[in-house]
């Protein structure tokens, strides 16, 4: 990515990576291959992965080298003449790549059904927690002075969850516990006592684990 900084030649700021000098009257224009920090990938390295397709007379399985680009939400995996392409986001359509299994499912966003690869972070249950990877990018910022630095573009994590009640479509959830407790709110004295108690800490997805299955295991007595 090129970015281009205009500065006067009294301060001239220090940076890494290739530069390109020219000048224009008074100003002197540097112009920077910034490097990108981050991937778009979940791994960017291809891996071997299992695609299966459930059709109504038959299974199908094929391996593939694959990696998900949480980026565009994509699938992405290579044919056998190397070129790379995009699994279709079809809800008979599961792949397992990296120890994950990753599942198409629709899902509401301002009214409109969509759908997405999610991978379940529990074993099919009353209520499943499901996580959506999702990357965002952020574009470089160039400094008002010339003694800052500039901001690096780059890729972070944004990925987002959702619950699956009883099987119903799923809804997004806020990793946190007034989220959680309004989503579950019919054993919610019992979850605040266990979050408490083993003091959870709910902006944490293992922590939501553990109290997603303790949910379970009180839905099932009762």
């Amino acid at each position: 990515m090129m970015a281009v900084l205009l500065m006067s030649t009294a301060a001239v700021a220090q940076y890494n990576g290739n530069k390109e000098m020219r000048s224009h009257g008074q100003l002197l224009i540097l112009e920077y291959e910034l490097p990108v920090n981050g991937t778009p990938y979940v791994n960017e390295i291809y891996k071997k992965g299992t695609i299966t397709i459930q059709n109504a007379d038959r299974t199908l399985e094929e391996d593939r080298l694959m990696r998900f680009n949480a980026f565009t939400g994509d699938m992405e995996y290579e044919n056998p003449g190397g070129k790379t392409q995009t699994l279709l986001k079809r809800e008979n359509i599961e792949v397992v790549l990296d120890g994950l299994t990753y599942q198409v499912h629709p899902y509401r966003v301002n009214g409109e059904i969509r759908r997405s690869y999610f991978i379940p972070m529990n074993s099919s249950d009353r209520v499943v927690l499901y996580k959506k990877p999702v990357k965002h990018y952020r574009k470089p910022a160039m400094p008002e002075h010339g003694y800052e630095e500039a901001r690096m573009p780059e890729y972070f994590e944004a990925s987002e969850y959702y619950l699956s009640i009883d099987g119903s479509p799923m809804v997004p959830v806020k990793l946190s516990k007034k989220g959680l407790l309004s989503s579950l709110d019919d054993r919610e004295p019992a979850l605040k006592a266990y979050i408490n108690d083993n003091r959870l800490n709910l902006r944490d997805p293992k922590d939501v684990l553990n109290l997603i299955n303790y949910y379970n295991g009180l839905a099932a007595i009762n």
